[in-house]
């Protein structure tokens, strides 16, 4: 097929339920940076001491058995999910879907890189983008043999990881010396400082890092948003009631019982057993039982966002989720400027009740500044200016009439 691009989703067919997923998603992604950007991940890898404050080491502890691989997680189900939203939308107008989904992919990977360069290296839209290139040949598969993508693309995976093994070990190895020049480039230098490092980590450190987890991590999550996109449950949840509270029941009860076990403990545990397989199948079991709560968050919001009463609950973040690439973006921009040295060079120097309780704060700024932009543009500036990337023509920003968005659209794309 031959037809031209797809329009943009309009406004009222955007899905209201995703959007709320997005953004209740972006909030675990702050959460789990935030000890990137301040400097606590890498002490407490080198093991050093770090001040947690009153309830901090609390607070760490939910997040890391409630929050952190999860919302990367929903991310990646909803980034496979929008990649057949677009499939199917650009068949219906005829168009070639392949050179569409290439180029939102390419233009994907230039926020990323701009992003890695000049703002954090912990970015992920460049690895969602490589991703993205990894499912793209199973969009056409059948919903059923869909599933037998995630064998493939693990194995795809860990062959990618095996040319990197040596740096990666070397990079996990040292984490005082990545925490020392952390602090000298990024805690106490200047902007062009941190630039020039941020190139060398990009290629040295973070680059074999992002392969060895995230392609490993997130590949699953994007096949299964393929699956249910392709089932329908996240077009039509109210149809799908009894798969998703299976889906709920299931993953919050072995996801909570997987996180809250300490991984330690498990693994000791499962080291005592004579029985080699068993030991290979329990650390497997464990490893995936943890990953299960992301979809048992899932199948939760799915069905709570069916109730009349949380929509209006969930307006703002619905509109975070609308603005989701601009606002990841803020967040590197403004933890930038808290921690780095061209800021306030805050870096080791907050604790980690502050880093968690001002996460949460910025983030409830983010929701109302969100809704409070969209009364008078249609999309974020980021999402503009990747359509426009995307497209290859002008696209509108500014609404032609400001306008409350309180009324939630459930209908899917025509």
């Amino acid at each position: 097929m031959t037809g031209v691009f797809p329009a943009p989703t309009r406004e009222g067919d955007r899905l209201f339920q995703l959007d709320v997923i997005r953004g209740i998603a972006l909030l675990g992604v702050l959460l789990i940076n935030i000890d990137l950007f301040s400097g606590a991940f890498w002490a407490l890898q080198a093991k050093l001491p770090y001040p947690a404050g009153w309830g901090g080491n609390l607070l760490t502890y939910l997040r890391g058995a409630l929050v952190e691989g999860k919302a990367v997680a929903l991310l990646s189900i909803l980034f496979g999910a929008g990649m057949m939203i677009q499939v199917d939308r650009a068949r219906l107008t005829g168009a070639n879907h392949l050179a569409f989904t290439l180029r939102r992919l390419g233009a994907l990977a230039l926020f990323g890189l701009a992003h890695s360069l000049l703002l954090w290296n912990g970015d992920i839209l460049i690895d969602y983008a490589l991703l993205g290139l990894m499912v793209l040949p199973f969009l056409n598969v059948r919903p059923r043999r869909v599933l037998w993508a995630i064998p493939i693309l693990l194995v795809v995976a860990v062959l990618l990881v095996l040319p990197f093994m040596g740096l990666i070990e070397k990079v996990e190895g040292n984490p005082g010396g990545l925490l020392q020049m952390h602090r000298e480039h990024y805690g106490n230098g200047s902007w062009l400082d941190a630039l020039r490092f941020r190139a060398w980590e990009f290629l040295h450190v973070v680059g074999p890092l992002r392969i060895q987890g995230r392609l490993v991590m997130c590949s699953p999550f994007f096949i299964l948003g393929v699956f249910f996109w392709k089932l329908g449950w996240l077009a039509e949840p109210g149809r799908h009631r009894r798969q998703l509270t299976k889906l709920a029941v299931a993953g919050l009860i072995i996801g909570l019982t997987a996180n809250l076990l300490p991984a330690d403990s498990v693994f000791a545990w499962a080291a005592r057993i004579p029985f080699r397989p068993l030991r290979v199948f329990l650390k497997l079991t464990y490893v995936f039982g943890k990953a299960m709560l992301a979809l048992g968050y899932l199948g939760g919001l799915l069905l709570l966002l069916e109730r009349t009463a949380w929509h209006k609950r969930t307006q703002a973040l619905a509109a975070l989720g609308r603005l989701a690439l601009t606002q990841y973006l803020m967040q590197s921009v403004v933890c930038s400027l808290v921690f780095c040295g061209f800021g306030l060079g805050l870096f080791e120097r907050v604790p980690l009740n502050i880093c968690i309780g001002g996460a949460v704060l910025f983030f409830m700024v983010q929701a109302w500044s969100s809704r409070l932009w969209l009364r008078r543009f249609s999309v974020g500036p980021c999402e503009w200016l990747w359509r426009r990337l995307i497209y290859g023509r002008p696209q509108p920003l500014q609404r032609r009439h400001p306008e409350h968005i309180d009324s939630p659209a459930f209908t899917p794309p025509q």
